[in-house]
């Protein structure tokens, strides 16, 4: 009797437990069913916002074609697959292409819009699926590369001078109707801060009737950027200075004029300001004085990078009346050598020379033949001149007070011959 009622008093307790089991079971498979139709059903969809990529470019440019809308288009992509591998894309992970190569006409075009295949996933729908583009005649037309500045402020006495660029026209491309709204290609320099010569590399821009910027995606320039090379330039007025190799003639005895008398020196402002910008003429006084006067033209010349205004310039030198010249025949026993070689012989012509001076008349009249000799330097020659002639040229010593006050005109060779011993 007492295991009976022992028995009927367990029963509810195993009942319950029973049940509390059951529940909890079923709440597991509820939650199971919740996680799969929540993440890994493979029907969860999402839409991405995909923006169309045009091809088939090159093929429609060989057709002489090229379009001019649908760039940048956007259409709504729907994905389906799990969600767990849907939830991790991105826009940028889908690709979608309209292929331009089969249109072979101008005029407004429908182009299929054809998405890549996903991985674990597949699409859904492409909203819209197909694409208007619009295709003009494709020209290129050349047109010369302007410039333009902004915010010059230049040290004083500066300015630009002639740009240099990397290319002076530009080949622009493009649907005939946007070409023709073209009307120039410049490159626009910012020339703030700008103190000295300056390289800068800029984006060749196109610009309308207006001057505005033209900033379509279907319209290409060769070169797109190019190199500028702005010079900064200083000019000054210089004077075109002369003088005289041997110092006998001086502005005391001789008028010099020049024709003309100044050039305008241009360069960098570094070497404007140092000066020194013409280099001088030289007069030499013993072969360009004749008939008591000299008259030369000669080439200017200046320090690299400096460009002269005048590209020569004539001299004229007038001596002074006083100044006059005399003929003095030298005897062959007045040519001498020195420098000699002890293993060098040689023999010289000793034909009197007729050498002429210039100087004061009244100094000129007292010389005499005795006070002139000339003077052979036989020390650059060796034995390998042995059984050879050459043309010596020989100083002209003057041995009389009057030395530093006469100048003798010319040079003079003497014939030397070289013998063995």
């Amino acid at each position: 009797m007492n295991q009976n009622r022992q028995t009927q008093s367990l029963l509810p307790k195993f009942r319950f437990s029973s049940l509390v089991t059951w529940l909890l079971c079923l709440l597991a498979a509820f939650c199971l069913w919740l996680y799969v139709m929540a993440v890994e059903s493979p029907e969860y969809k999402q839409t991405f916002h995909v923006t169309v990529e045009l091809t088939g470019r090159e093929e429609l440019q060989q057709k002489r074609l090229a379009v001019y809308s649908g760039g940048g288009s956007v259409v709504d992509v729907t994905v389906m697959g799990r969600r767990s591998v849907v939830s991790r894309l991105k826009d940028e992970d889908i690709v979608a292409t309209a292929d331009l190569s089969g249109i072979t006409e101008a005029g407004r075009q429908p182009c299929s819009i054809v998405v890549d295949a996903l991985e674990n996933c597949k699409i859904s729908s492409v909203s819209p699926d197909y694409l208007s583009v619009y295709v003009d005649e494709s020209v290129t037309v050349y047109m010369d590369l302007t410039e333009q500045r902004e915010n010059t402020s230049l040290p004083e006495g500066c300015f630009v001078g002639p740009l240099l660029m990397s290319a002076d026209k530009i080949a622009v491309t493009g649907p005939r109707s946007y070409v023709n709204s073209v009307k120039a290609v410049c490159v626009r320099l910012d020339m703030s801060g700008v103190q000295k010569t300056t390289v800068m590399t800029e984006n060749v821009l196109l610009l309308n009737s207006r001057g505005d910027e033209i900033d379509k995606p279907y319209l290409e320039c060769e070169p797109s950027y190019v190199s500028v090379t702005v010079p900064i330039l200083k000019s000054v007025e210089t004077e075109v200075p002369v003088n005289f190799r041997w110092g006998f003639l001086n502005g005391e005895n001789a008028s010099v004029s020049v024709e003309p008398a100044t050039v305008t020196a241009t360069g960098d402002p570094d070497v404007i300001d140092r000066g020194g910008l013409v280099e001088p003429i030289v007069i030499d006084e013993r072969t360009e004085v004749i008939d008591l006067a000299v008259e030369k033209t000669a080439a200017l010349k200046a320090p690299e990078g400096v460009t002269l205004s005048a590209a020569q310039a004539s001299v004229s030198v007038a001596l002074d009346p006083d100044l006059k010249t005399r003929r003095i025949t030298v005897s062959g026993y007045n040519i001498q050598d020195t420098g000699g070689r002890d293993d060098v012989h040689y023999d010289w012509d000793k034909d009197p020379v007729s050498v002429i001076f210039l100087g004061p008349e009244d100094i000129l009249s007292k010389l005499t033949p005795e006070d002139v000799s000339l003077v052979l330097d036989m020390s650059p020659y060796n034995s390998s001149n042995i059984g050879s002639t050459s043309q010596v040229r020989a100083e002209v010593r003057v041995d009389s007070p009057y030395r530093n006050d006469v100048l003798p005109l010319g040079y003079y060779d003497i014939t030397v011959t070289f013998t063995e011993e």
